[in-house]
């Protein structure tokens, strides 16, 4: 079945205008302040797939978001379409060579994430760009479909928020890893999250798991 909202036409409704100037201002100071500290340095592969539970959220993508797209992974151990498709998600990851992120959530072990976000079924896939969230697809989705779709939003990124991505060092052991950036506040990202919500939602059924169900 073909995944919905496999598309990035909807960014423009969520990032209006003077939200995404907000957003682009405070990304750009974000990244003034982490190269005051000296942060912002090359990152390990291994950097470009991590694991987010609910009390480093703020920090591994809010805050990460403001230098480069984060891609966010719900998941399950019981989701069959997950165990195909979060792979896939972690092989472009490397792939892409640090011009997004990929966060890989547990739905079972971060329910209150799963609840913000409105997953109504997993595998879902969202992305927060300069602490802005916005739905990209849900269910299994062929290769070719989820890379137009990064394109789309790596395209994005750069256009109204300036983010060019990560420099990714092959040879970077993972203690390499620079500190969080500074924090974001969280200007328009509640409102435009209830945004993306309701946007998903719109959306029609691509026969994902559902959190009530093993499949």
């Amino acid at each position: 079945m073909q995944p919905r909202n496999m598309s990035m036409s909807g960014v423009v409704d969520l990032a209006a205008v003077k939200a995404a100037q907000e957003a682009k201002v405070k990304a750009e100071q974000a990244r003034a302040e982490t190269a005051r500290q000296g942060g912002g340095g090359a990152v390990s592969p291994a950097d470009l797939v991590i694991d987010v539970d609910e009390a480093g959220f703020e920090s591994e993508v809010l805050q990460r978001s403001t230098e480069v797209p984060v891609v966010i992974d719900f998941w399950a151990e019981w989701c069959e379409p997950c165990k195909q498709l979060s792979p896939l998600l972690e092989r472009l990851a490397l792939e892409y060579n640090g011009r997004f992120v990929l966060a890989k959530i547990d739905v079972d072990a971060n329910q209150m994430l799963m609840q913000q976000f409105g997953v109504q079924g997993i595998p879902a896939v969202f992305a927060v760009v300069a602490g802005q969230a916005l739905p990209l697809f849900q269910g299994a989705a062929a290769e070719s479909q989820i890379r137009q779709t990064l394109d789309q939003l790596i395209q994005v990124a750069e256009q109204r928020f300036g983010l060019t991505g990560l420099a990714v060092d092959p040879d970077a052991e993972q203690g390499d890893r620079p500190e969080a950036v500074a924090e974001v506040p969280a200007g328009p990202y509640d409102a435009l999250l209830e945004a993306a919500v309701q946007a998903l939602d719109a959306g029609t059924s691509a026969g994902p798991c559902r959190p009530t169900r093993t499949c």
